[in-house]
Order: C-alpha cells, then structure tokens, then sequence
C-alpha cells in the first residue's frame, strides 16, 4: 500500500544537499541526527503523532503496551507528545507520572519514536493553573520579584529532561515546547499578557538557562502558535533563529470542507517560512473532539496536509489526547472514524513508526497478508541496540485478533536456542562436557535400543552425547502422532513432568544410532532434562534465574493462566486447501497449563516481541546484557556457532546454505539461500511460523511473529529480503 514511499524516499535523498542546523552551538550528537531525520523525513511524507499515546487511551491506563492508534491501524504513532503541567508533583495535569513517562518515552524512543513536550506550567505566583492569564511574565524575568520562584520550576522541569537517557548513557534528543500557543489568550505566556518584549525576554532566558546554567544540550525548541493564518501574526513574538528550531502550529479550526483550503494555506505559510529560517515545520497540535465526522481522516486533514509542495514539507502533525469516549482527538478501536483513520494511514503521505525507517518491511507483511502465507503479524528489527523497524500488520479475518506488544505466542522450536543456551552455561562451568554420555546424568539413556535399516531393534553402538541433543543426531524423534493421530508425541503431552517424558522416549527404539545422522525430534527436551539434573533445580527456574530475570525477560514462561489464554495468547489459524480456519483447542497442542513441571526445553515456552528480543539482543551483544553482565562467554558462543556436523547427513544436503552449530543453523553460503544476508547470520523458527536471526556484521536481530499452520516458506524469505533491501548495501 506504501510501494512509492521508498521510492520518494531515495529521490530526497539525492535532493536533500544540505540539512538545517541546531539553534543550540553545543548540540548533542543525538540532536544533530534528530534534526537531520526531520529533515530528511519531510522530504518523503508526514509523520503522524499522538499526546499520551502509549499512557493512556479510550478505556485503557498505561502498563498494557497498548496504545489507541496501533489498535486501529496496527502500528504506532511516529511522534509522542508529553506535558510537563504540573511538574512539582508526582504526575502531570492529565494524571501520567512523570516516572511513568519517563518510562514510555525510554521506550518510544527505543523504538524509533520521537518525542515532543510541552510545558502547561502553572502561574508562577498564583499557583493555579496555567489557565490564570493575570499578568506576570515581566515579574518572571532576571530582576524581577518572582525571577527566583520561576526558576526553581525551571530546575524542576531540567531534572525532569537530565534524567532522559538510553541505556548507553547518551541522552535521548527531545522536542521542547516550551510557552506554546503564546497567540491564545488562555495562558499567562500569552501575548496578549505580556508588555513589549516581554514574551521574547522569557523565551530566550529559559531557553539560555537550560543551556548555560543546567548545560542541557539535547533539545531542539519548537515555537507554536495557535490557529494563526498569516506571517505577520505568526512572526509577532518570535525570539529569534538561535532560540528556536522548529516552526510549528498548533491548528483545530478544521469542522467544514472550507477549512481545509484554509488550513493548507496556513501549512504552507508556515512551512514557507521555515524554510527562509533555516527551519523545520510541523503541525504540532490538531485534531477535533471526539471525531464526529466519520471521514473526517481522510476528507479534512489528510487534504488539508496535502495541500501544495510545502504543506506537504510538514514534519509531523500530532494529534491531541485520548482521555474518555467523551474527550478524544484520535480514533480508538470500534470508533465510527476508525476505518477511515486506516484508509489515512494507507495513504502515501502519512508516516507512522514501523514505517520510519523501513518501509520495504511493511510492505512485506503487508504482502504476507495479501498472498494468504499469514494473517496477523508482528516483525522488529534492532540494530546496535536501536530499533529500526517495529511494526504489526493486523488482518481483518474473522476471529483474527489484532497483535500488540503484549500479545503471547507459542514460539514452540524457537524454545530450542533458549535451552541450549542454558546448557551451554553450565557446560562452561565445567559440569559436563560436550562428549560426555548423557547418561551420566540420565541413567535410562545407556538403556536405549534403535531400528537399524532392516527395522530390527539393536542396542546401540554409542551412547547418546550431549553434543547429540544439541545437533539433533541422537536419533531420538518422539513427534510421531500429534493432535489428530496416535503416538508417541500425544501422550508426551499429557505428562506432568520431564521425569515421566524421559521414561516415555526410552522405551521408543531410536530413529538411528547416535552421531549418524540430523533428525529433528526431542533432543532439546532430553537436554532440559539434564539441566534439571545437573543443576539440581528445576528446568524452568533454572531458565528464569540463569537467563530470563537477568534479561527482563518478565512475559515469557512454561504456563499460561485463563486471562492471558482469554486475552493475550494470539489464536492459531490453520490453512487448508488455500482457506484459513480457526485452529480448535485440540490443534494448539500444548496446554501449557500452570503448576505443571512439563517443561519442554524443545518446544514449551510462550513469549511475546518483547522478551525474546532482549534474548536476541543478548546474543548480538556476545552473551552479555545491556549492561555488561555475562550470561554466557563469547568464546562459548563461537563454539554454538561453529559447524558440528562435518560430513554427518541430514541437515539440509549439499544445496542447503546453512550449516549447523549447536541450537541454531548458522548462514555459510548467502549465494544458495540468503535472500540478502550476509554469511554468518544464525537462527531458528518456530511450528507456528515464527522466525529470528542474529546478525553479527551488522550487528543486528530481526524477529517475525504471527501464528499459522503450516509454516510457509515464503515468511522467512519474504521478511527477510525486505530487510536487507531496506539496509542496502
């Protein structure tokens, strides 16, 4: 639906010759970036922002991972708005603590967000609300009585902004509003409050007293009137090049179809102007209450912004907050201007968060979608611990539930990486080697008897290694019979234990003598075992203390209780005949029921985007966390990576680009099979069609979640072409 976007984007590019520079001589690198992507983001389409977006919403608090426009179109805002009215307090004037949105903000902008604040602050001497227009700006300023006063709110609100950082420590750039809509009567900032001068007096002093006495370096300001249709008027009260950065407008005087032409006019002027600045515009406010007009996405503001060539230079337009069914400027899921709003989405011109820095990808899902190969889906990509691509791309099937951040998956085989990193800890604690029997931990397993190629059962040659369970060559199998056939895997299922499975896979003759050849089976489930044994611990608190706490990895777990299984666990869709149909209870397989010890290592746990991205990042990082903390060496790792099977069959044959490493396939030959990658990338998938990859030359993972059965090729080559077309060469 945005095949054009990129190419738009590659045309503005070659135009682009040179970008705007920040007002602020001591500008932050992160800040020279930000403004640079304004610019560059202007060139392709307008991004679209929201106030609270990820706070609150129409019958929601924070917490949830929701947020009312990805309800609807499946995908964030580009741009978040916050406001610091209130700042003395615990939370804001709209009820969002300031911890809380330091939070969301960290979070937005680690998913490629931008972030917008504005500062309702209250009257500097009355201490009501900044609504109390009486008149005190001239008291405010150095000299004046509540100068003092006025700056210990400052400090306030520099805490506040000081405390905005990315994990590496770097700050996190931020779009400051301060004294908005100055042309309004409403507030005490406002012109109309202020003798000669005045307005301009206050700018400049917080703006220098942010710089130069609190050295906050990673704003860029945005000045915003209100409603303003003409230069003169929007120029009254400017304070000047070096203290601004953006020149935005607030704007909600758009009802009628006359309005547009008025309001496109008013982008223009505006836009125009910013451009003989040196300057970025935007529409930093819009909206009207409530939405009553079910078109009105795409019959007022979408022509409205697409008014001429330099409305269309807009950099974004946020749209005002969601509070209740009674105040709300967006539209919310079961809204009348909902499908409406996606038909805006759809359009060439808007720009939302997945779609920022790589459209190729929504495209991809998109086209996933469309060619029947999935329906609901979510995909993220991160690269040097940025997200650059996040993104869900939501059918409209029946009884298919649109994915957020908090939807739970079965990832079944992606279980299998987890586990075997978990092994690979104990293995470099010296608890066991490679080559070791597993039967040193697991007696049953010396027992064990296999079907040579007459099909009479023999005693095995060797016994089962670990390095075995880890490559898939022990020759145990143990998935014969599923949900619609006897077997051995029906019965696993029904067990309560790891103890009882293993009992149960010993009496089954193996698939093969150990080390012959590649069969995927329940080798992975056999080492969760070991674990339990060698640790003395069960498996799943042995992952939760080893991997999953230290990782935040809060969501993912053996278990699923009723709410979540209500709420949260993404319904299987089963395709049949090139028709979809709702999986039924049965065909989920697993119950993963709570209290049980049946912990699969293989194929058992349940987890969202979110965590087993922080596994993946982990891995990009070497085995270390975020902050530095080893969860398994980096020398473990390149054994787990290199090849284990040499010359031993089964796994891909000699067209296959992938070789084999120890709980992931590692890329060997991108000529036969990368569809872009580079060699080296490593990975697995899930039964349900679930796919990531590490990628250590660029230094990134990319992770493609939706639930389906089977697993269609094309998932992995679509989502993963798209990828590397967007990064290019």
């Amino acid at each position: 639906m945005k095949a054009l976007v990129s190419i738009i984007c590659s045309l503005s590019i070659l135009q682009a010759k040179t970008h705007p520079s920040p007002s602020d001589p001591q500008a932050t690198e992160e800040v020279k970036i930000l403004l640079k992507r304004l610019h560059d983001q202007s060139e392709k389409g307008i991004m679209i922002g929201h106030q609270d977006a990820t706070a609150y919403g129409v019958g929601w608090k924070s917490g949830t991972g929701k947020s009312d426009i990805k309800e609807v179109c499946g995908d964030y805002p580009a741009v978040y708005g916050w406001d610091l009215g209130d700042i003395h307090l615990n939370q804001n004037l709209d009820g969002v603590s300031f911890s809380e949105m330091k939070r969301l903000i960290r979070e937005a902008d680690a998913r490629g967000g931008i972030n917008t604040i504005s500062m309702h602050l209250d009257h500097p001497i009355s201490g009501r609300n900044a609504w109390d227009n009486t008149k005190v700006v001239g008291k405010l300023l150095p000299g004046g009585t509540a100068n003092e006063k006025f700056l210990t709110t400052l400090d306030l609100v520099a805490s506040f902004l000081a405390d905005l950082k990315r994990e590496d420590g770097s700050f996190i750039p931020i779009i400051l509003r301060p004294f908005h809509e100055h042309s309004e009567q409403w507030p005490w900032w406002g012109l109309s409050h202020c003798e000669d001068g005045e307005f301009i007096a206050l700018w400049r002093m917080t703006v220098n007293y942010f710089r130069l006495t609190k050295q906050l370096h990673h704003i860029l300001y945005a000045i915003s009137p209100q409603d303003v249709v003409d230069e003169k008027d929007y120029m009254e009260g400017y304070p000047g090049d070096d203290y601004v950065d953006i020149f935005g407008l607030d704007y909600y005087k758009i009802w009628k179809h006359r309005d547009v032409h008025k309001m496109g006019e008013a982008l223009s002027m505006v836009a125009k102007l910013a451009h003989s600045h040196g300057k970025i515009s935007a529409l930093t406010e819009t909206g009207i209450d409530k939405v009553p007009i079910s078109n009105w996405w795409t019959e007022r503001l979408l022509p409205a912004l697409n008014h001429d060539k330099w409305s269309r230079k807009t950099a974004w337009a946020l749209l005002w907050r969601n509070k209740s069914r009674g105040h709300h400027f967006g539209p919310y899921h079961g809204h009348q201007s909902a499908p409406d709003f996606t038909k805006f989405y759809d359009s060439e011109l808007t720009i939302f968060e997945g779609q920022t820095g790589m459209p190729k990808v929504r495209a991809a899902q998109e086209k996933l979608i469309k060619n029947q190969h999935c329906l609901s889906n979510v995909a993220k990509v991160v690269q040097q611990g940025k997200v650059i691509y996040h993104g869900a791309v939501n059918s409209t099937f029946p009884g298919d539930r649109p994915i957020t951040d908090d939807t739970l998956f079965p990832i079944w085989s992606m279980t299998k990486p987890i586990t075997s990193v978990a092994a690979m800890i104990l293995h470099e604690r010296g608890l066991f080697g490679l080559d070791d029997p597993v039967s040193k931990v697991i007696p049953q397993l010396s027992q064990l008897k296999v079907h040579n190629q007459k099909g009479v059962v023999e005693p095995i040659k060797r016994e089962v290694t670990f390095r075995d369970l880890l490559r898939h060559t022990s020759g145990v199998y143990g998935y014969d019979g599923s949900f619609h056939e006897e077997g051995t895997w029906k019965e696993i299922i029904e067990l309560k234990s790891l103890s009882e499975m293993i009992d149960l896979l010993v009496k089954q003759p193996l698939k093969h003598h150990p080390g012959e050849r590649y069969t995927y089976g329940m080798s992975t489930a056999i080492l969760g075992r070991a674990i339990e044994i060698i640790s003395e611990q069960d498996f799943a608190s042995f992952l939760e203390k080893e991997i999953f706490h230290p990782l935040g990895m809060e969501e993912t777990s053996f278990h699923l209780n009723k709410i979540d299984r209500e709420q949260r666990f993404q319904p299987l869709f089963v395709k049949e005949k090139e028709n979809f149909r709702r999986g039924t209870k049965a065909e989920d397989e697993l119950y993963y029921q709570p209290g049980s010890a049946l912990a699969l290592g293989g194929e058992g746990l349940i987890s969202n985007l979110r965590d087993y991205g922080r596994f993946c990042q982990m891995l990009v990082d070497r085995g270390r966390t975020r902050d530095g903390n080893k969860i398994i060496s980096e020398e473990t790792l390149s054994i787990m990576l290199s090849d284990q099977m040499g010359e031993t069959p089964g796994f891909g044959g000699k067209r296959s680009p992938n070789k084999l490493g120890l709980g992931f396939y590692v890329l060997e030959n991108p000529e036969l099979g990368g569809n872009g990658a580079p060699k080296g990338i490593y990975g697995w998938g899930g039964y349900h069609t679930t796919h990531f990859w590490i990628d250590p030359v660029n230094e990134l993972y990319a992770i493609f979640l939706t639930r389906l059965y089977p697993t269609p090729s094309e998932s992995l080559q679509i989502f993963r072409t798209a990828v590397y077309e967007s990064l290019g060469p």
